[in-house]
């Protein structure tokens, strides 16, 4: 591990999650442990922070001179106009999730889209098609990705029709019925909705496992539980499958690349989230 001596005399520099409410979050333990391993004099903390409270919340962030923020429900969006620059690809996802500083301005930046094209790439994965179930800001930042890797023929489907106008309009993608999802043939199928996540969502799969086979890679953007009861269906009918936590793990390191210039090193990070999921 490198030394820390060097930078012992530094100030603190100050990072964090802003978000409301925030419950259990990975983001300080990855981030913390990073800044351990590399040396570096930072802490990343918690901060759950109420929607009417945002504006004051990031004149704290100018103020205070805080280095990095991980920006997470409800503020991703809210956040936009409060900030001095905001990157190509958050315009493009319309959500905002990493504040840093460039040249004296507050930067608002997207890694969800990184943290998701990552696991494809790194594969070798191509699809020809792709279906995106949910229409959130992880939907969103799926189909930009999308997008990225020029896959041809990418679908969104969801419960409600109205809420997902907006994803089709912006990204002039194909609304599938939700009672339609099914008929996928074969692909790439992206849960982006809370169906699988830990609390009252739990043992729910977005797609019933008669859709599954060896023709569809499996993404859920669900990362708690470790295995959801997508990934498990999916694999037991065969498909590809790529957890939720690998989105979360090249987020992050994103994140942390913008705020130290530093790689976090993927076997020890991997190995701490897992343990920190399955117990």
């Amino acid at each position: 591990m490198p030394s820390s001596s060097s930078s012992s005399s530094l100030p603190i520099r100050l990072h964090g999650i802003v978000g409301h409410p925030l419950g259990h979050t990975l983001s300080p333990l990855v981030h913390n442990w990073g800044f351990r391993h590399y040396g570096i004099p930072g802490v990343y903390l918690a901060w759950p922070v109420e929607p009417g409270r945002l504006a004051d919340f990031v004149t704290a962030v100018r103020v205070l001179g805080i280095a990095g923020v991980s920006v997470t429900i409800p503020h991703k969006t809210a956040i936009m106009p409060f900030l001095d620059v905001i990157t190509d690809r958050s315009r493009a996802v319309g959500a905002v999730n990493t504040l840093f500083w460039r040249d004296g301005q507050l930067v608002g930046d997207n890694t969800d889209v990184a943290g998701f094209v990552r696991p494809l790439v790194e594969r070798g994965f191509s699809p020809a098609s792709a279906l995106v179930l949910g229409c959130g800001g992880a939907a969103r930042a799926a189909v930009a990705g999308l997008r990225e890797l020029a896959v041809p023929d990418v679908r969104v489907s969801n419960r409600t029709p109205e809420r997902a106008e907006g994803l089709r309009r912006d990204f002039g993608v194909e609304f599938v019925p939700w009672e339609r999802r099914w008929e996928f043939g074969g692909g790439l199928v992206v849960n982006a909705t809370p169906l699988g996540m830990l609390g009252q969502n739990e043992g729910l799969s977005p797609m019933p496992r008669e859709a599954l086979g060896p023709s569809v890679v499996a993404f859920d953007l669900v990362y708690n539980p470790y295995r959801t009861q997508f990934v498990r269906d999916a694999a037991a009918a065969g498909a590809q499958v790529i957890v939720g936590l690998e989105m979360f793990f090249w987020q992050a390191v994103e994140q942390f690349r913008l705020w130290t210039g530093r790689t976090l090193p993927r076997d020890e990070v991997w190995e701490l989230l897992r343990t920190e999921l399955e117990g």
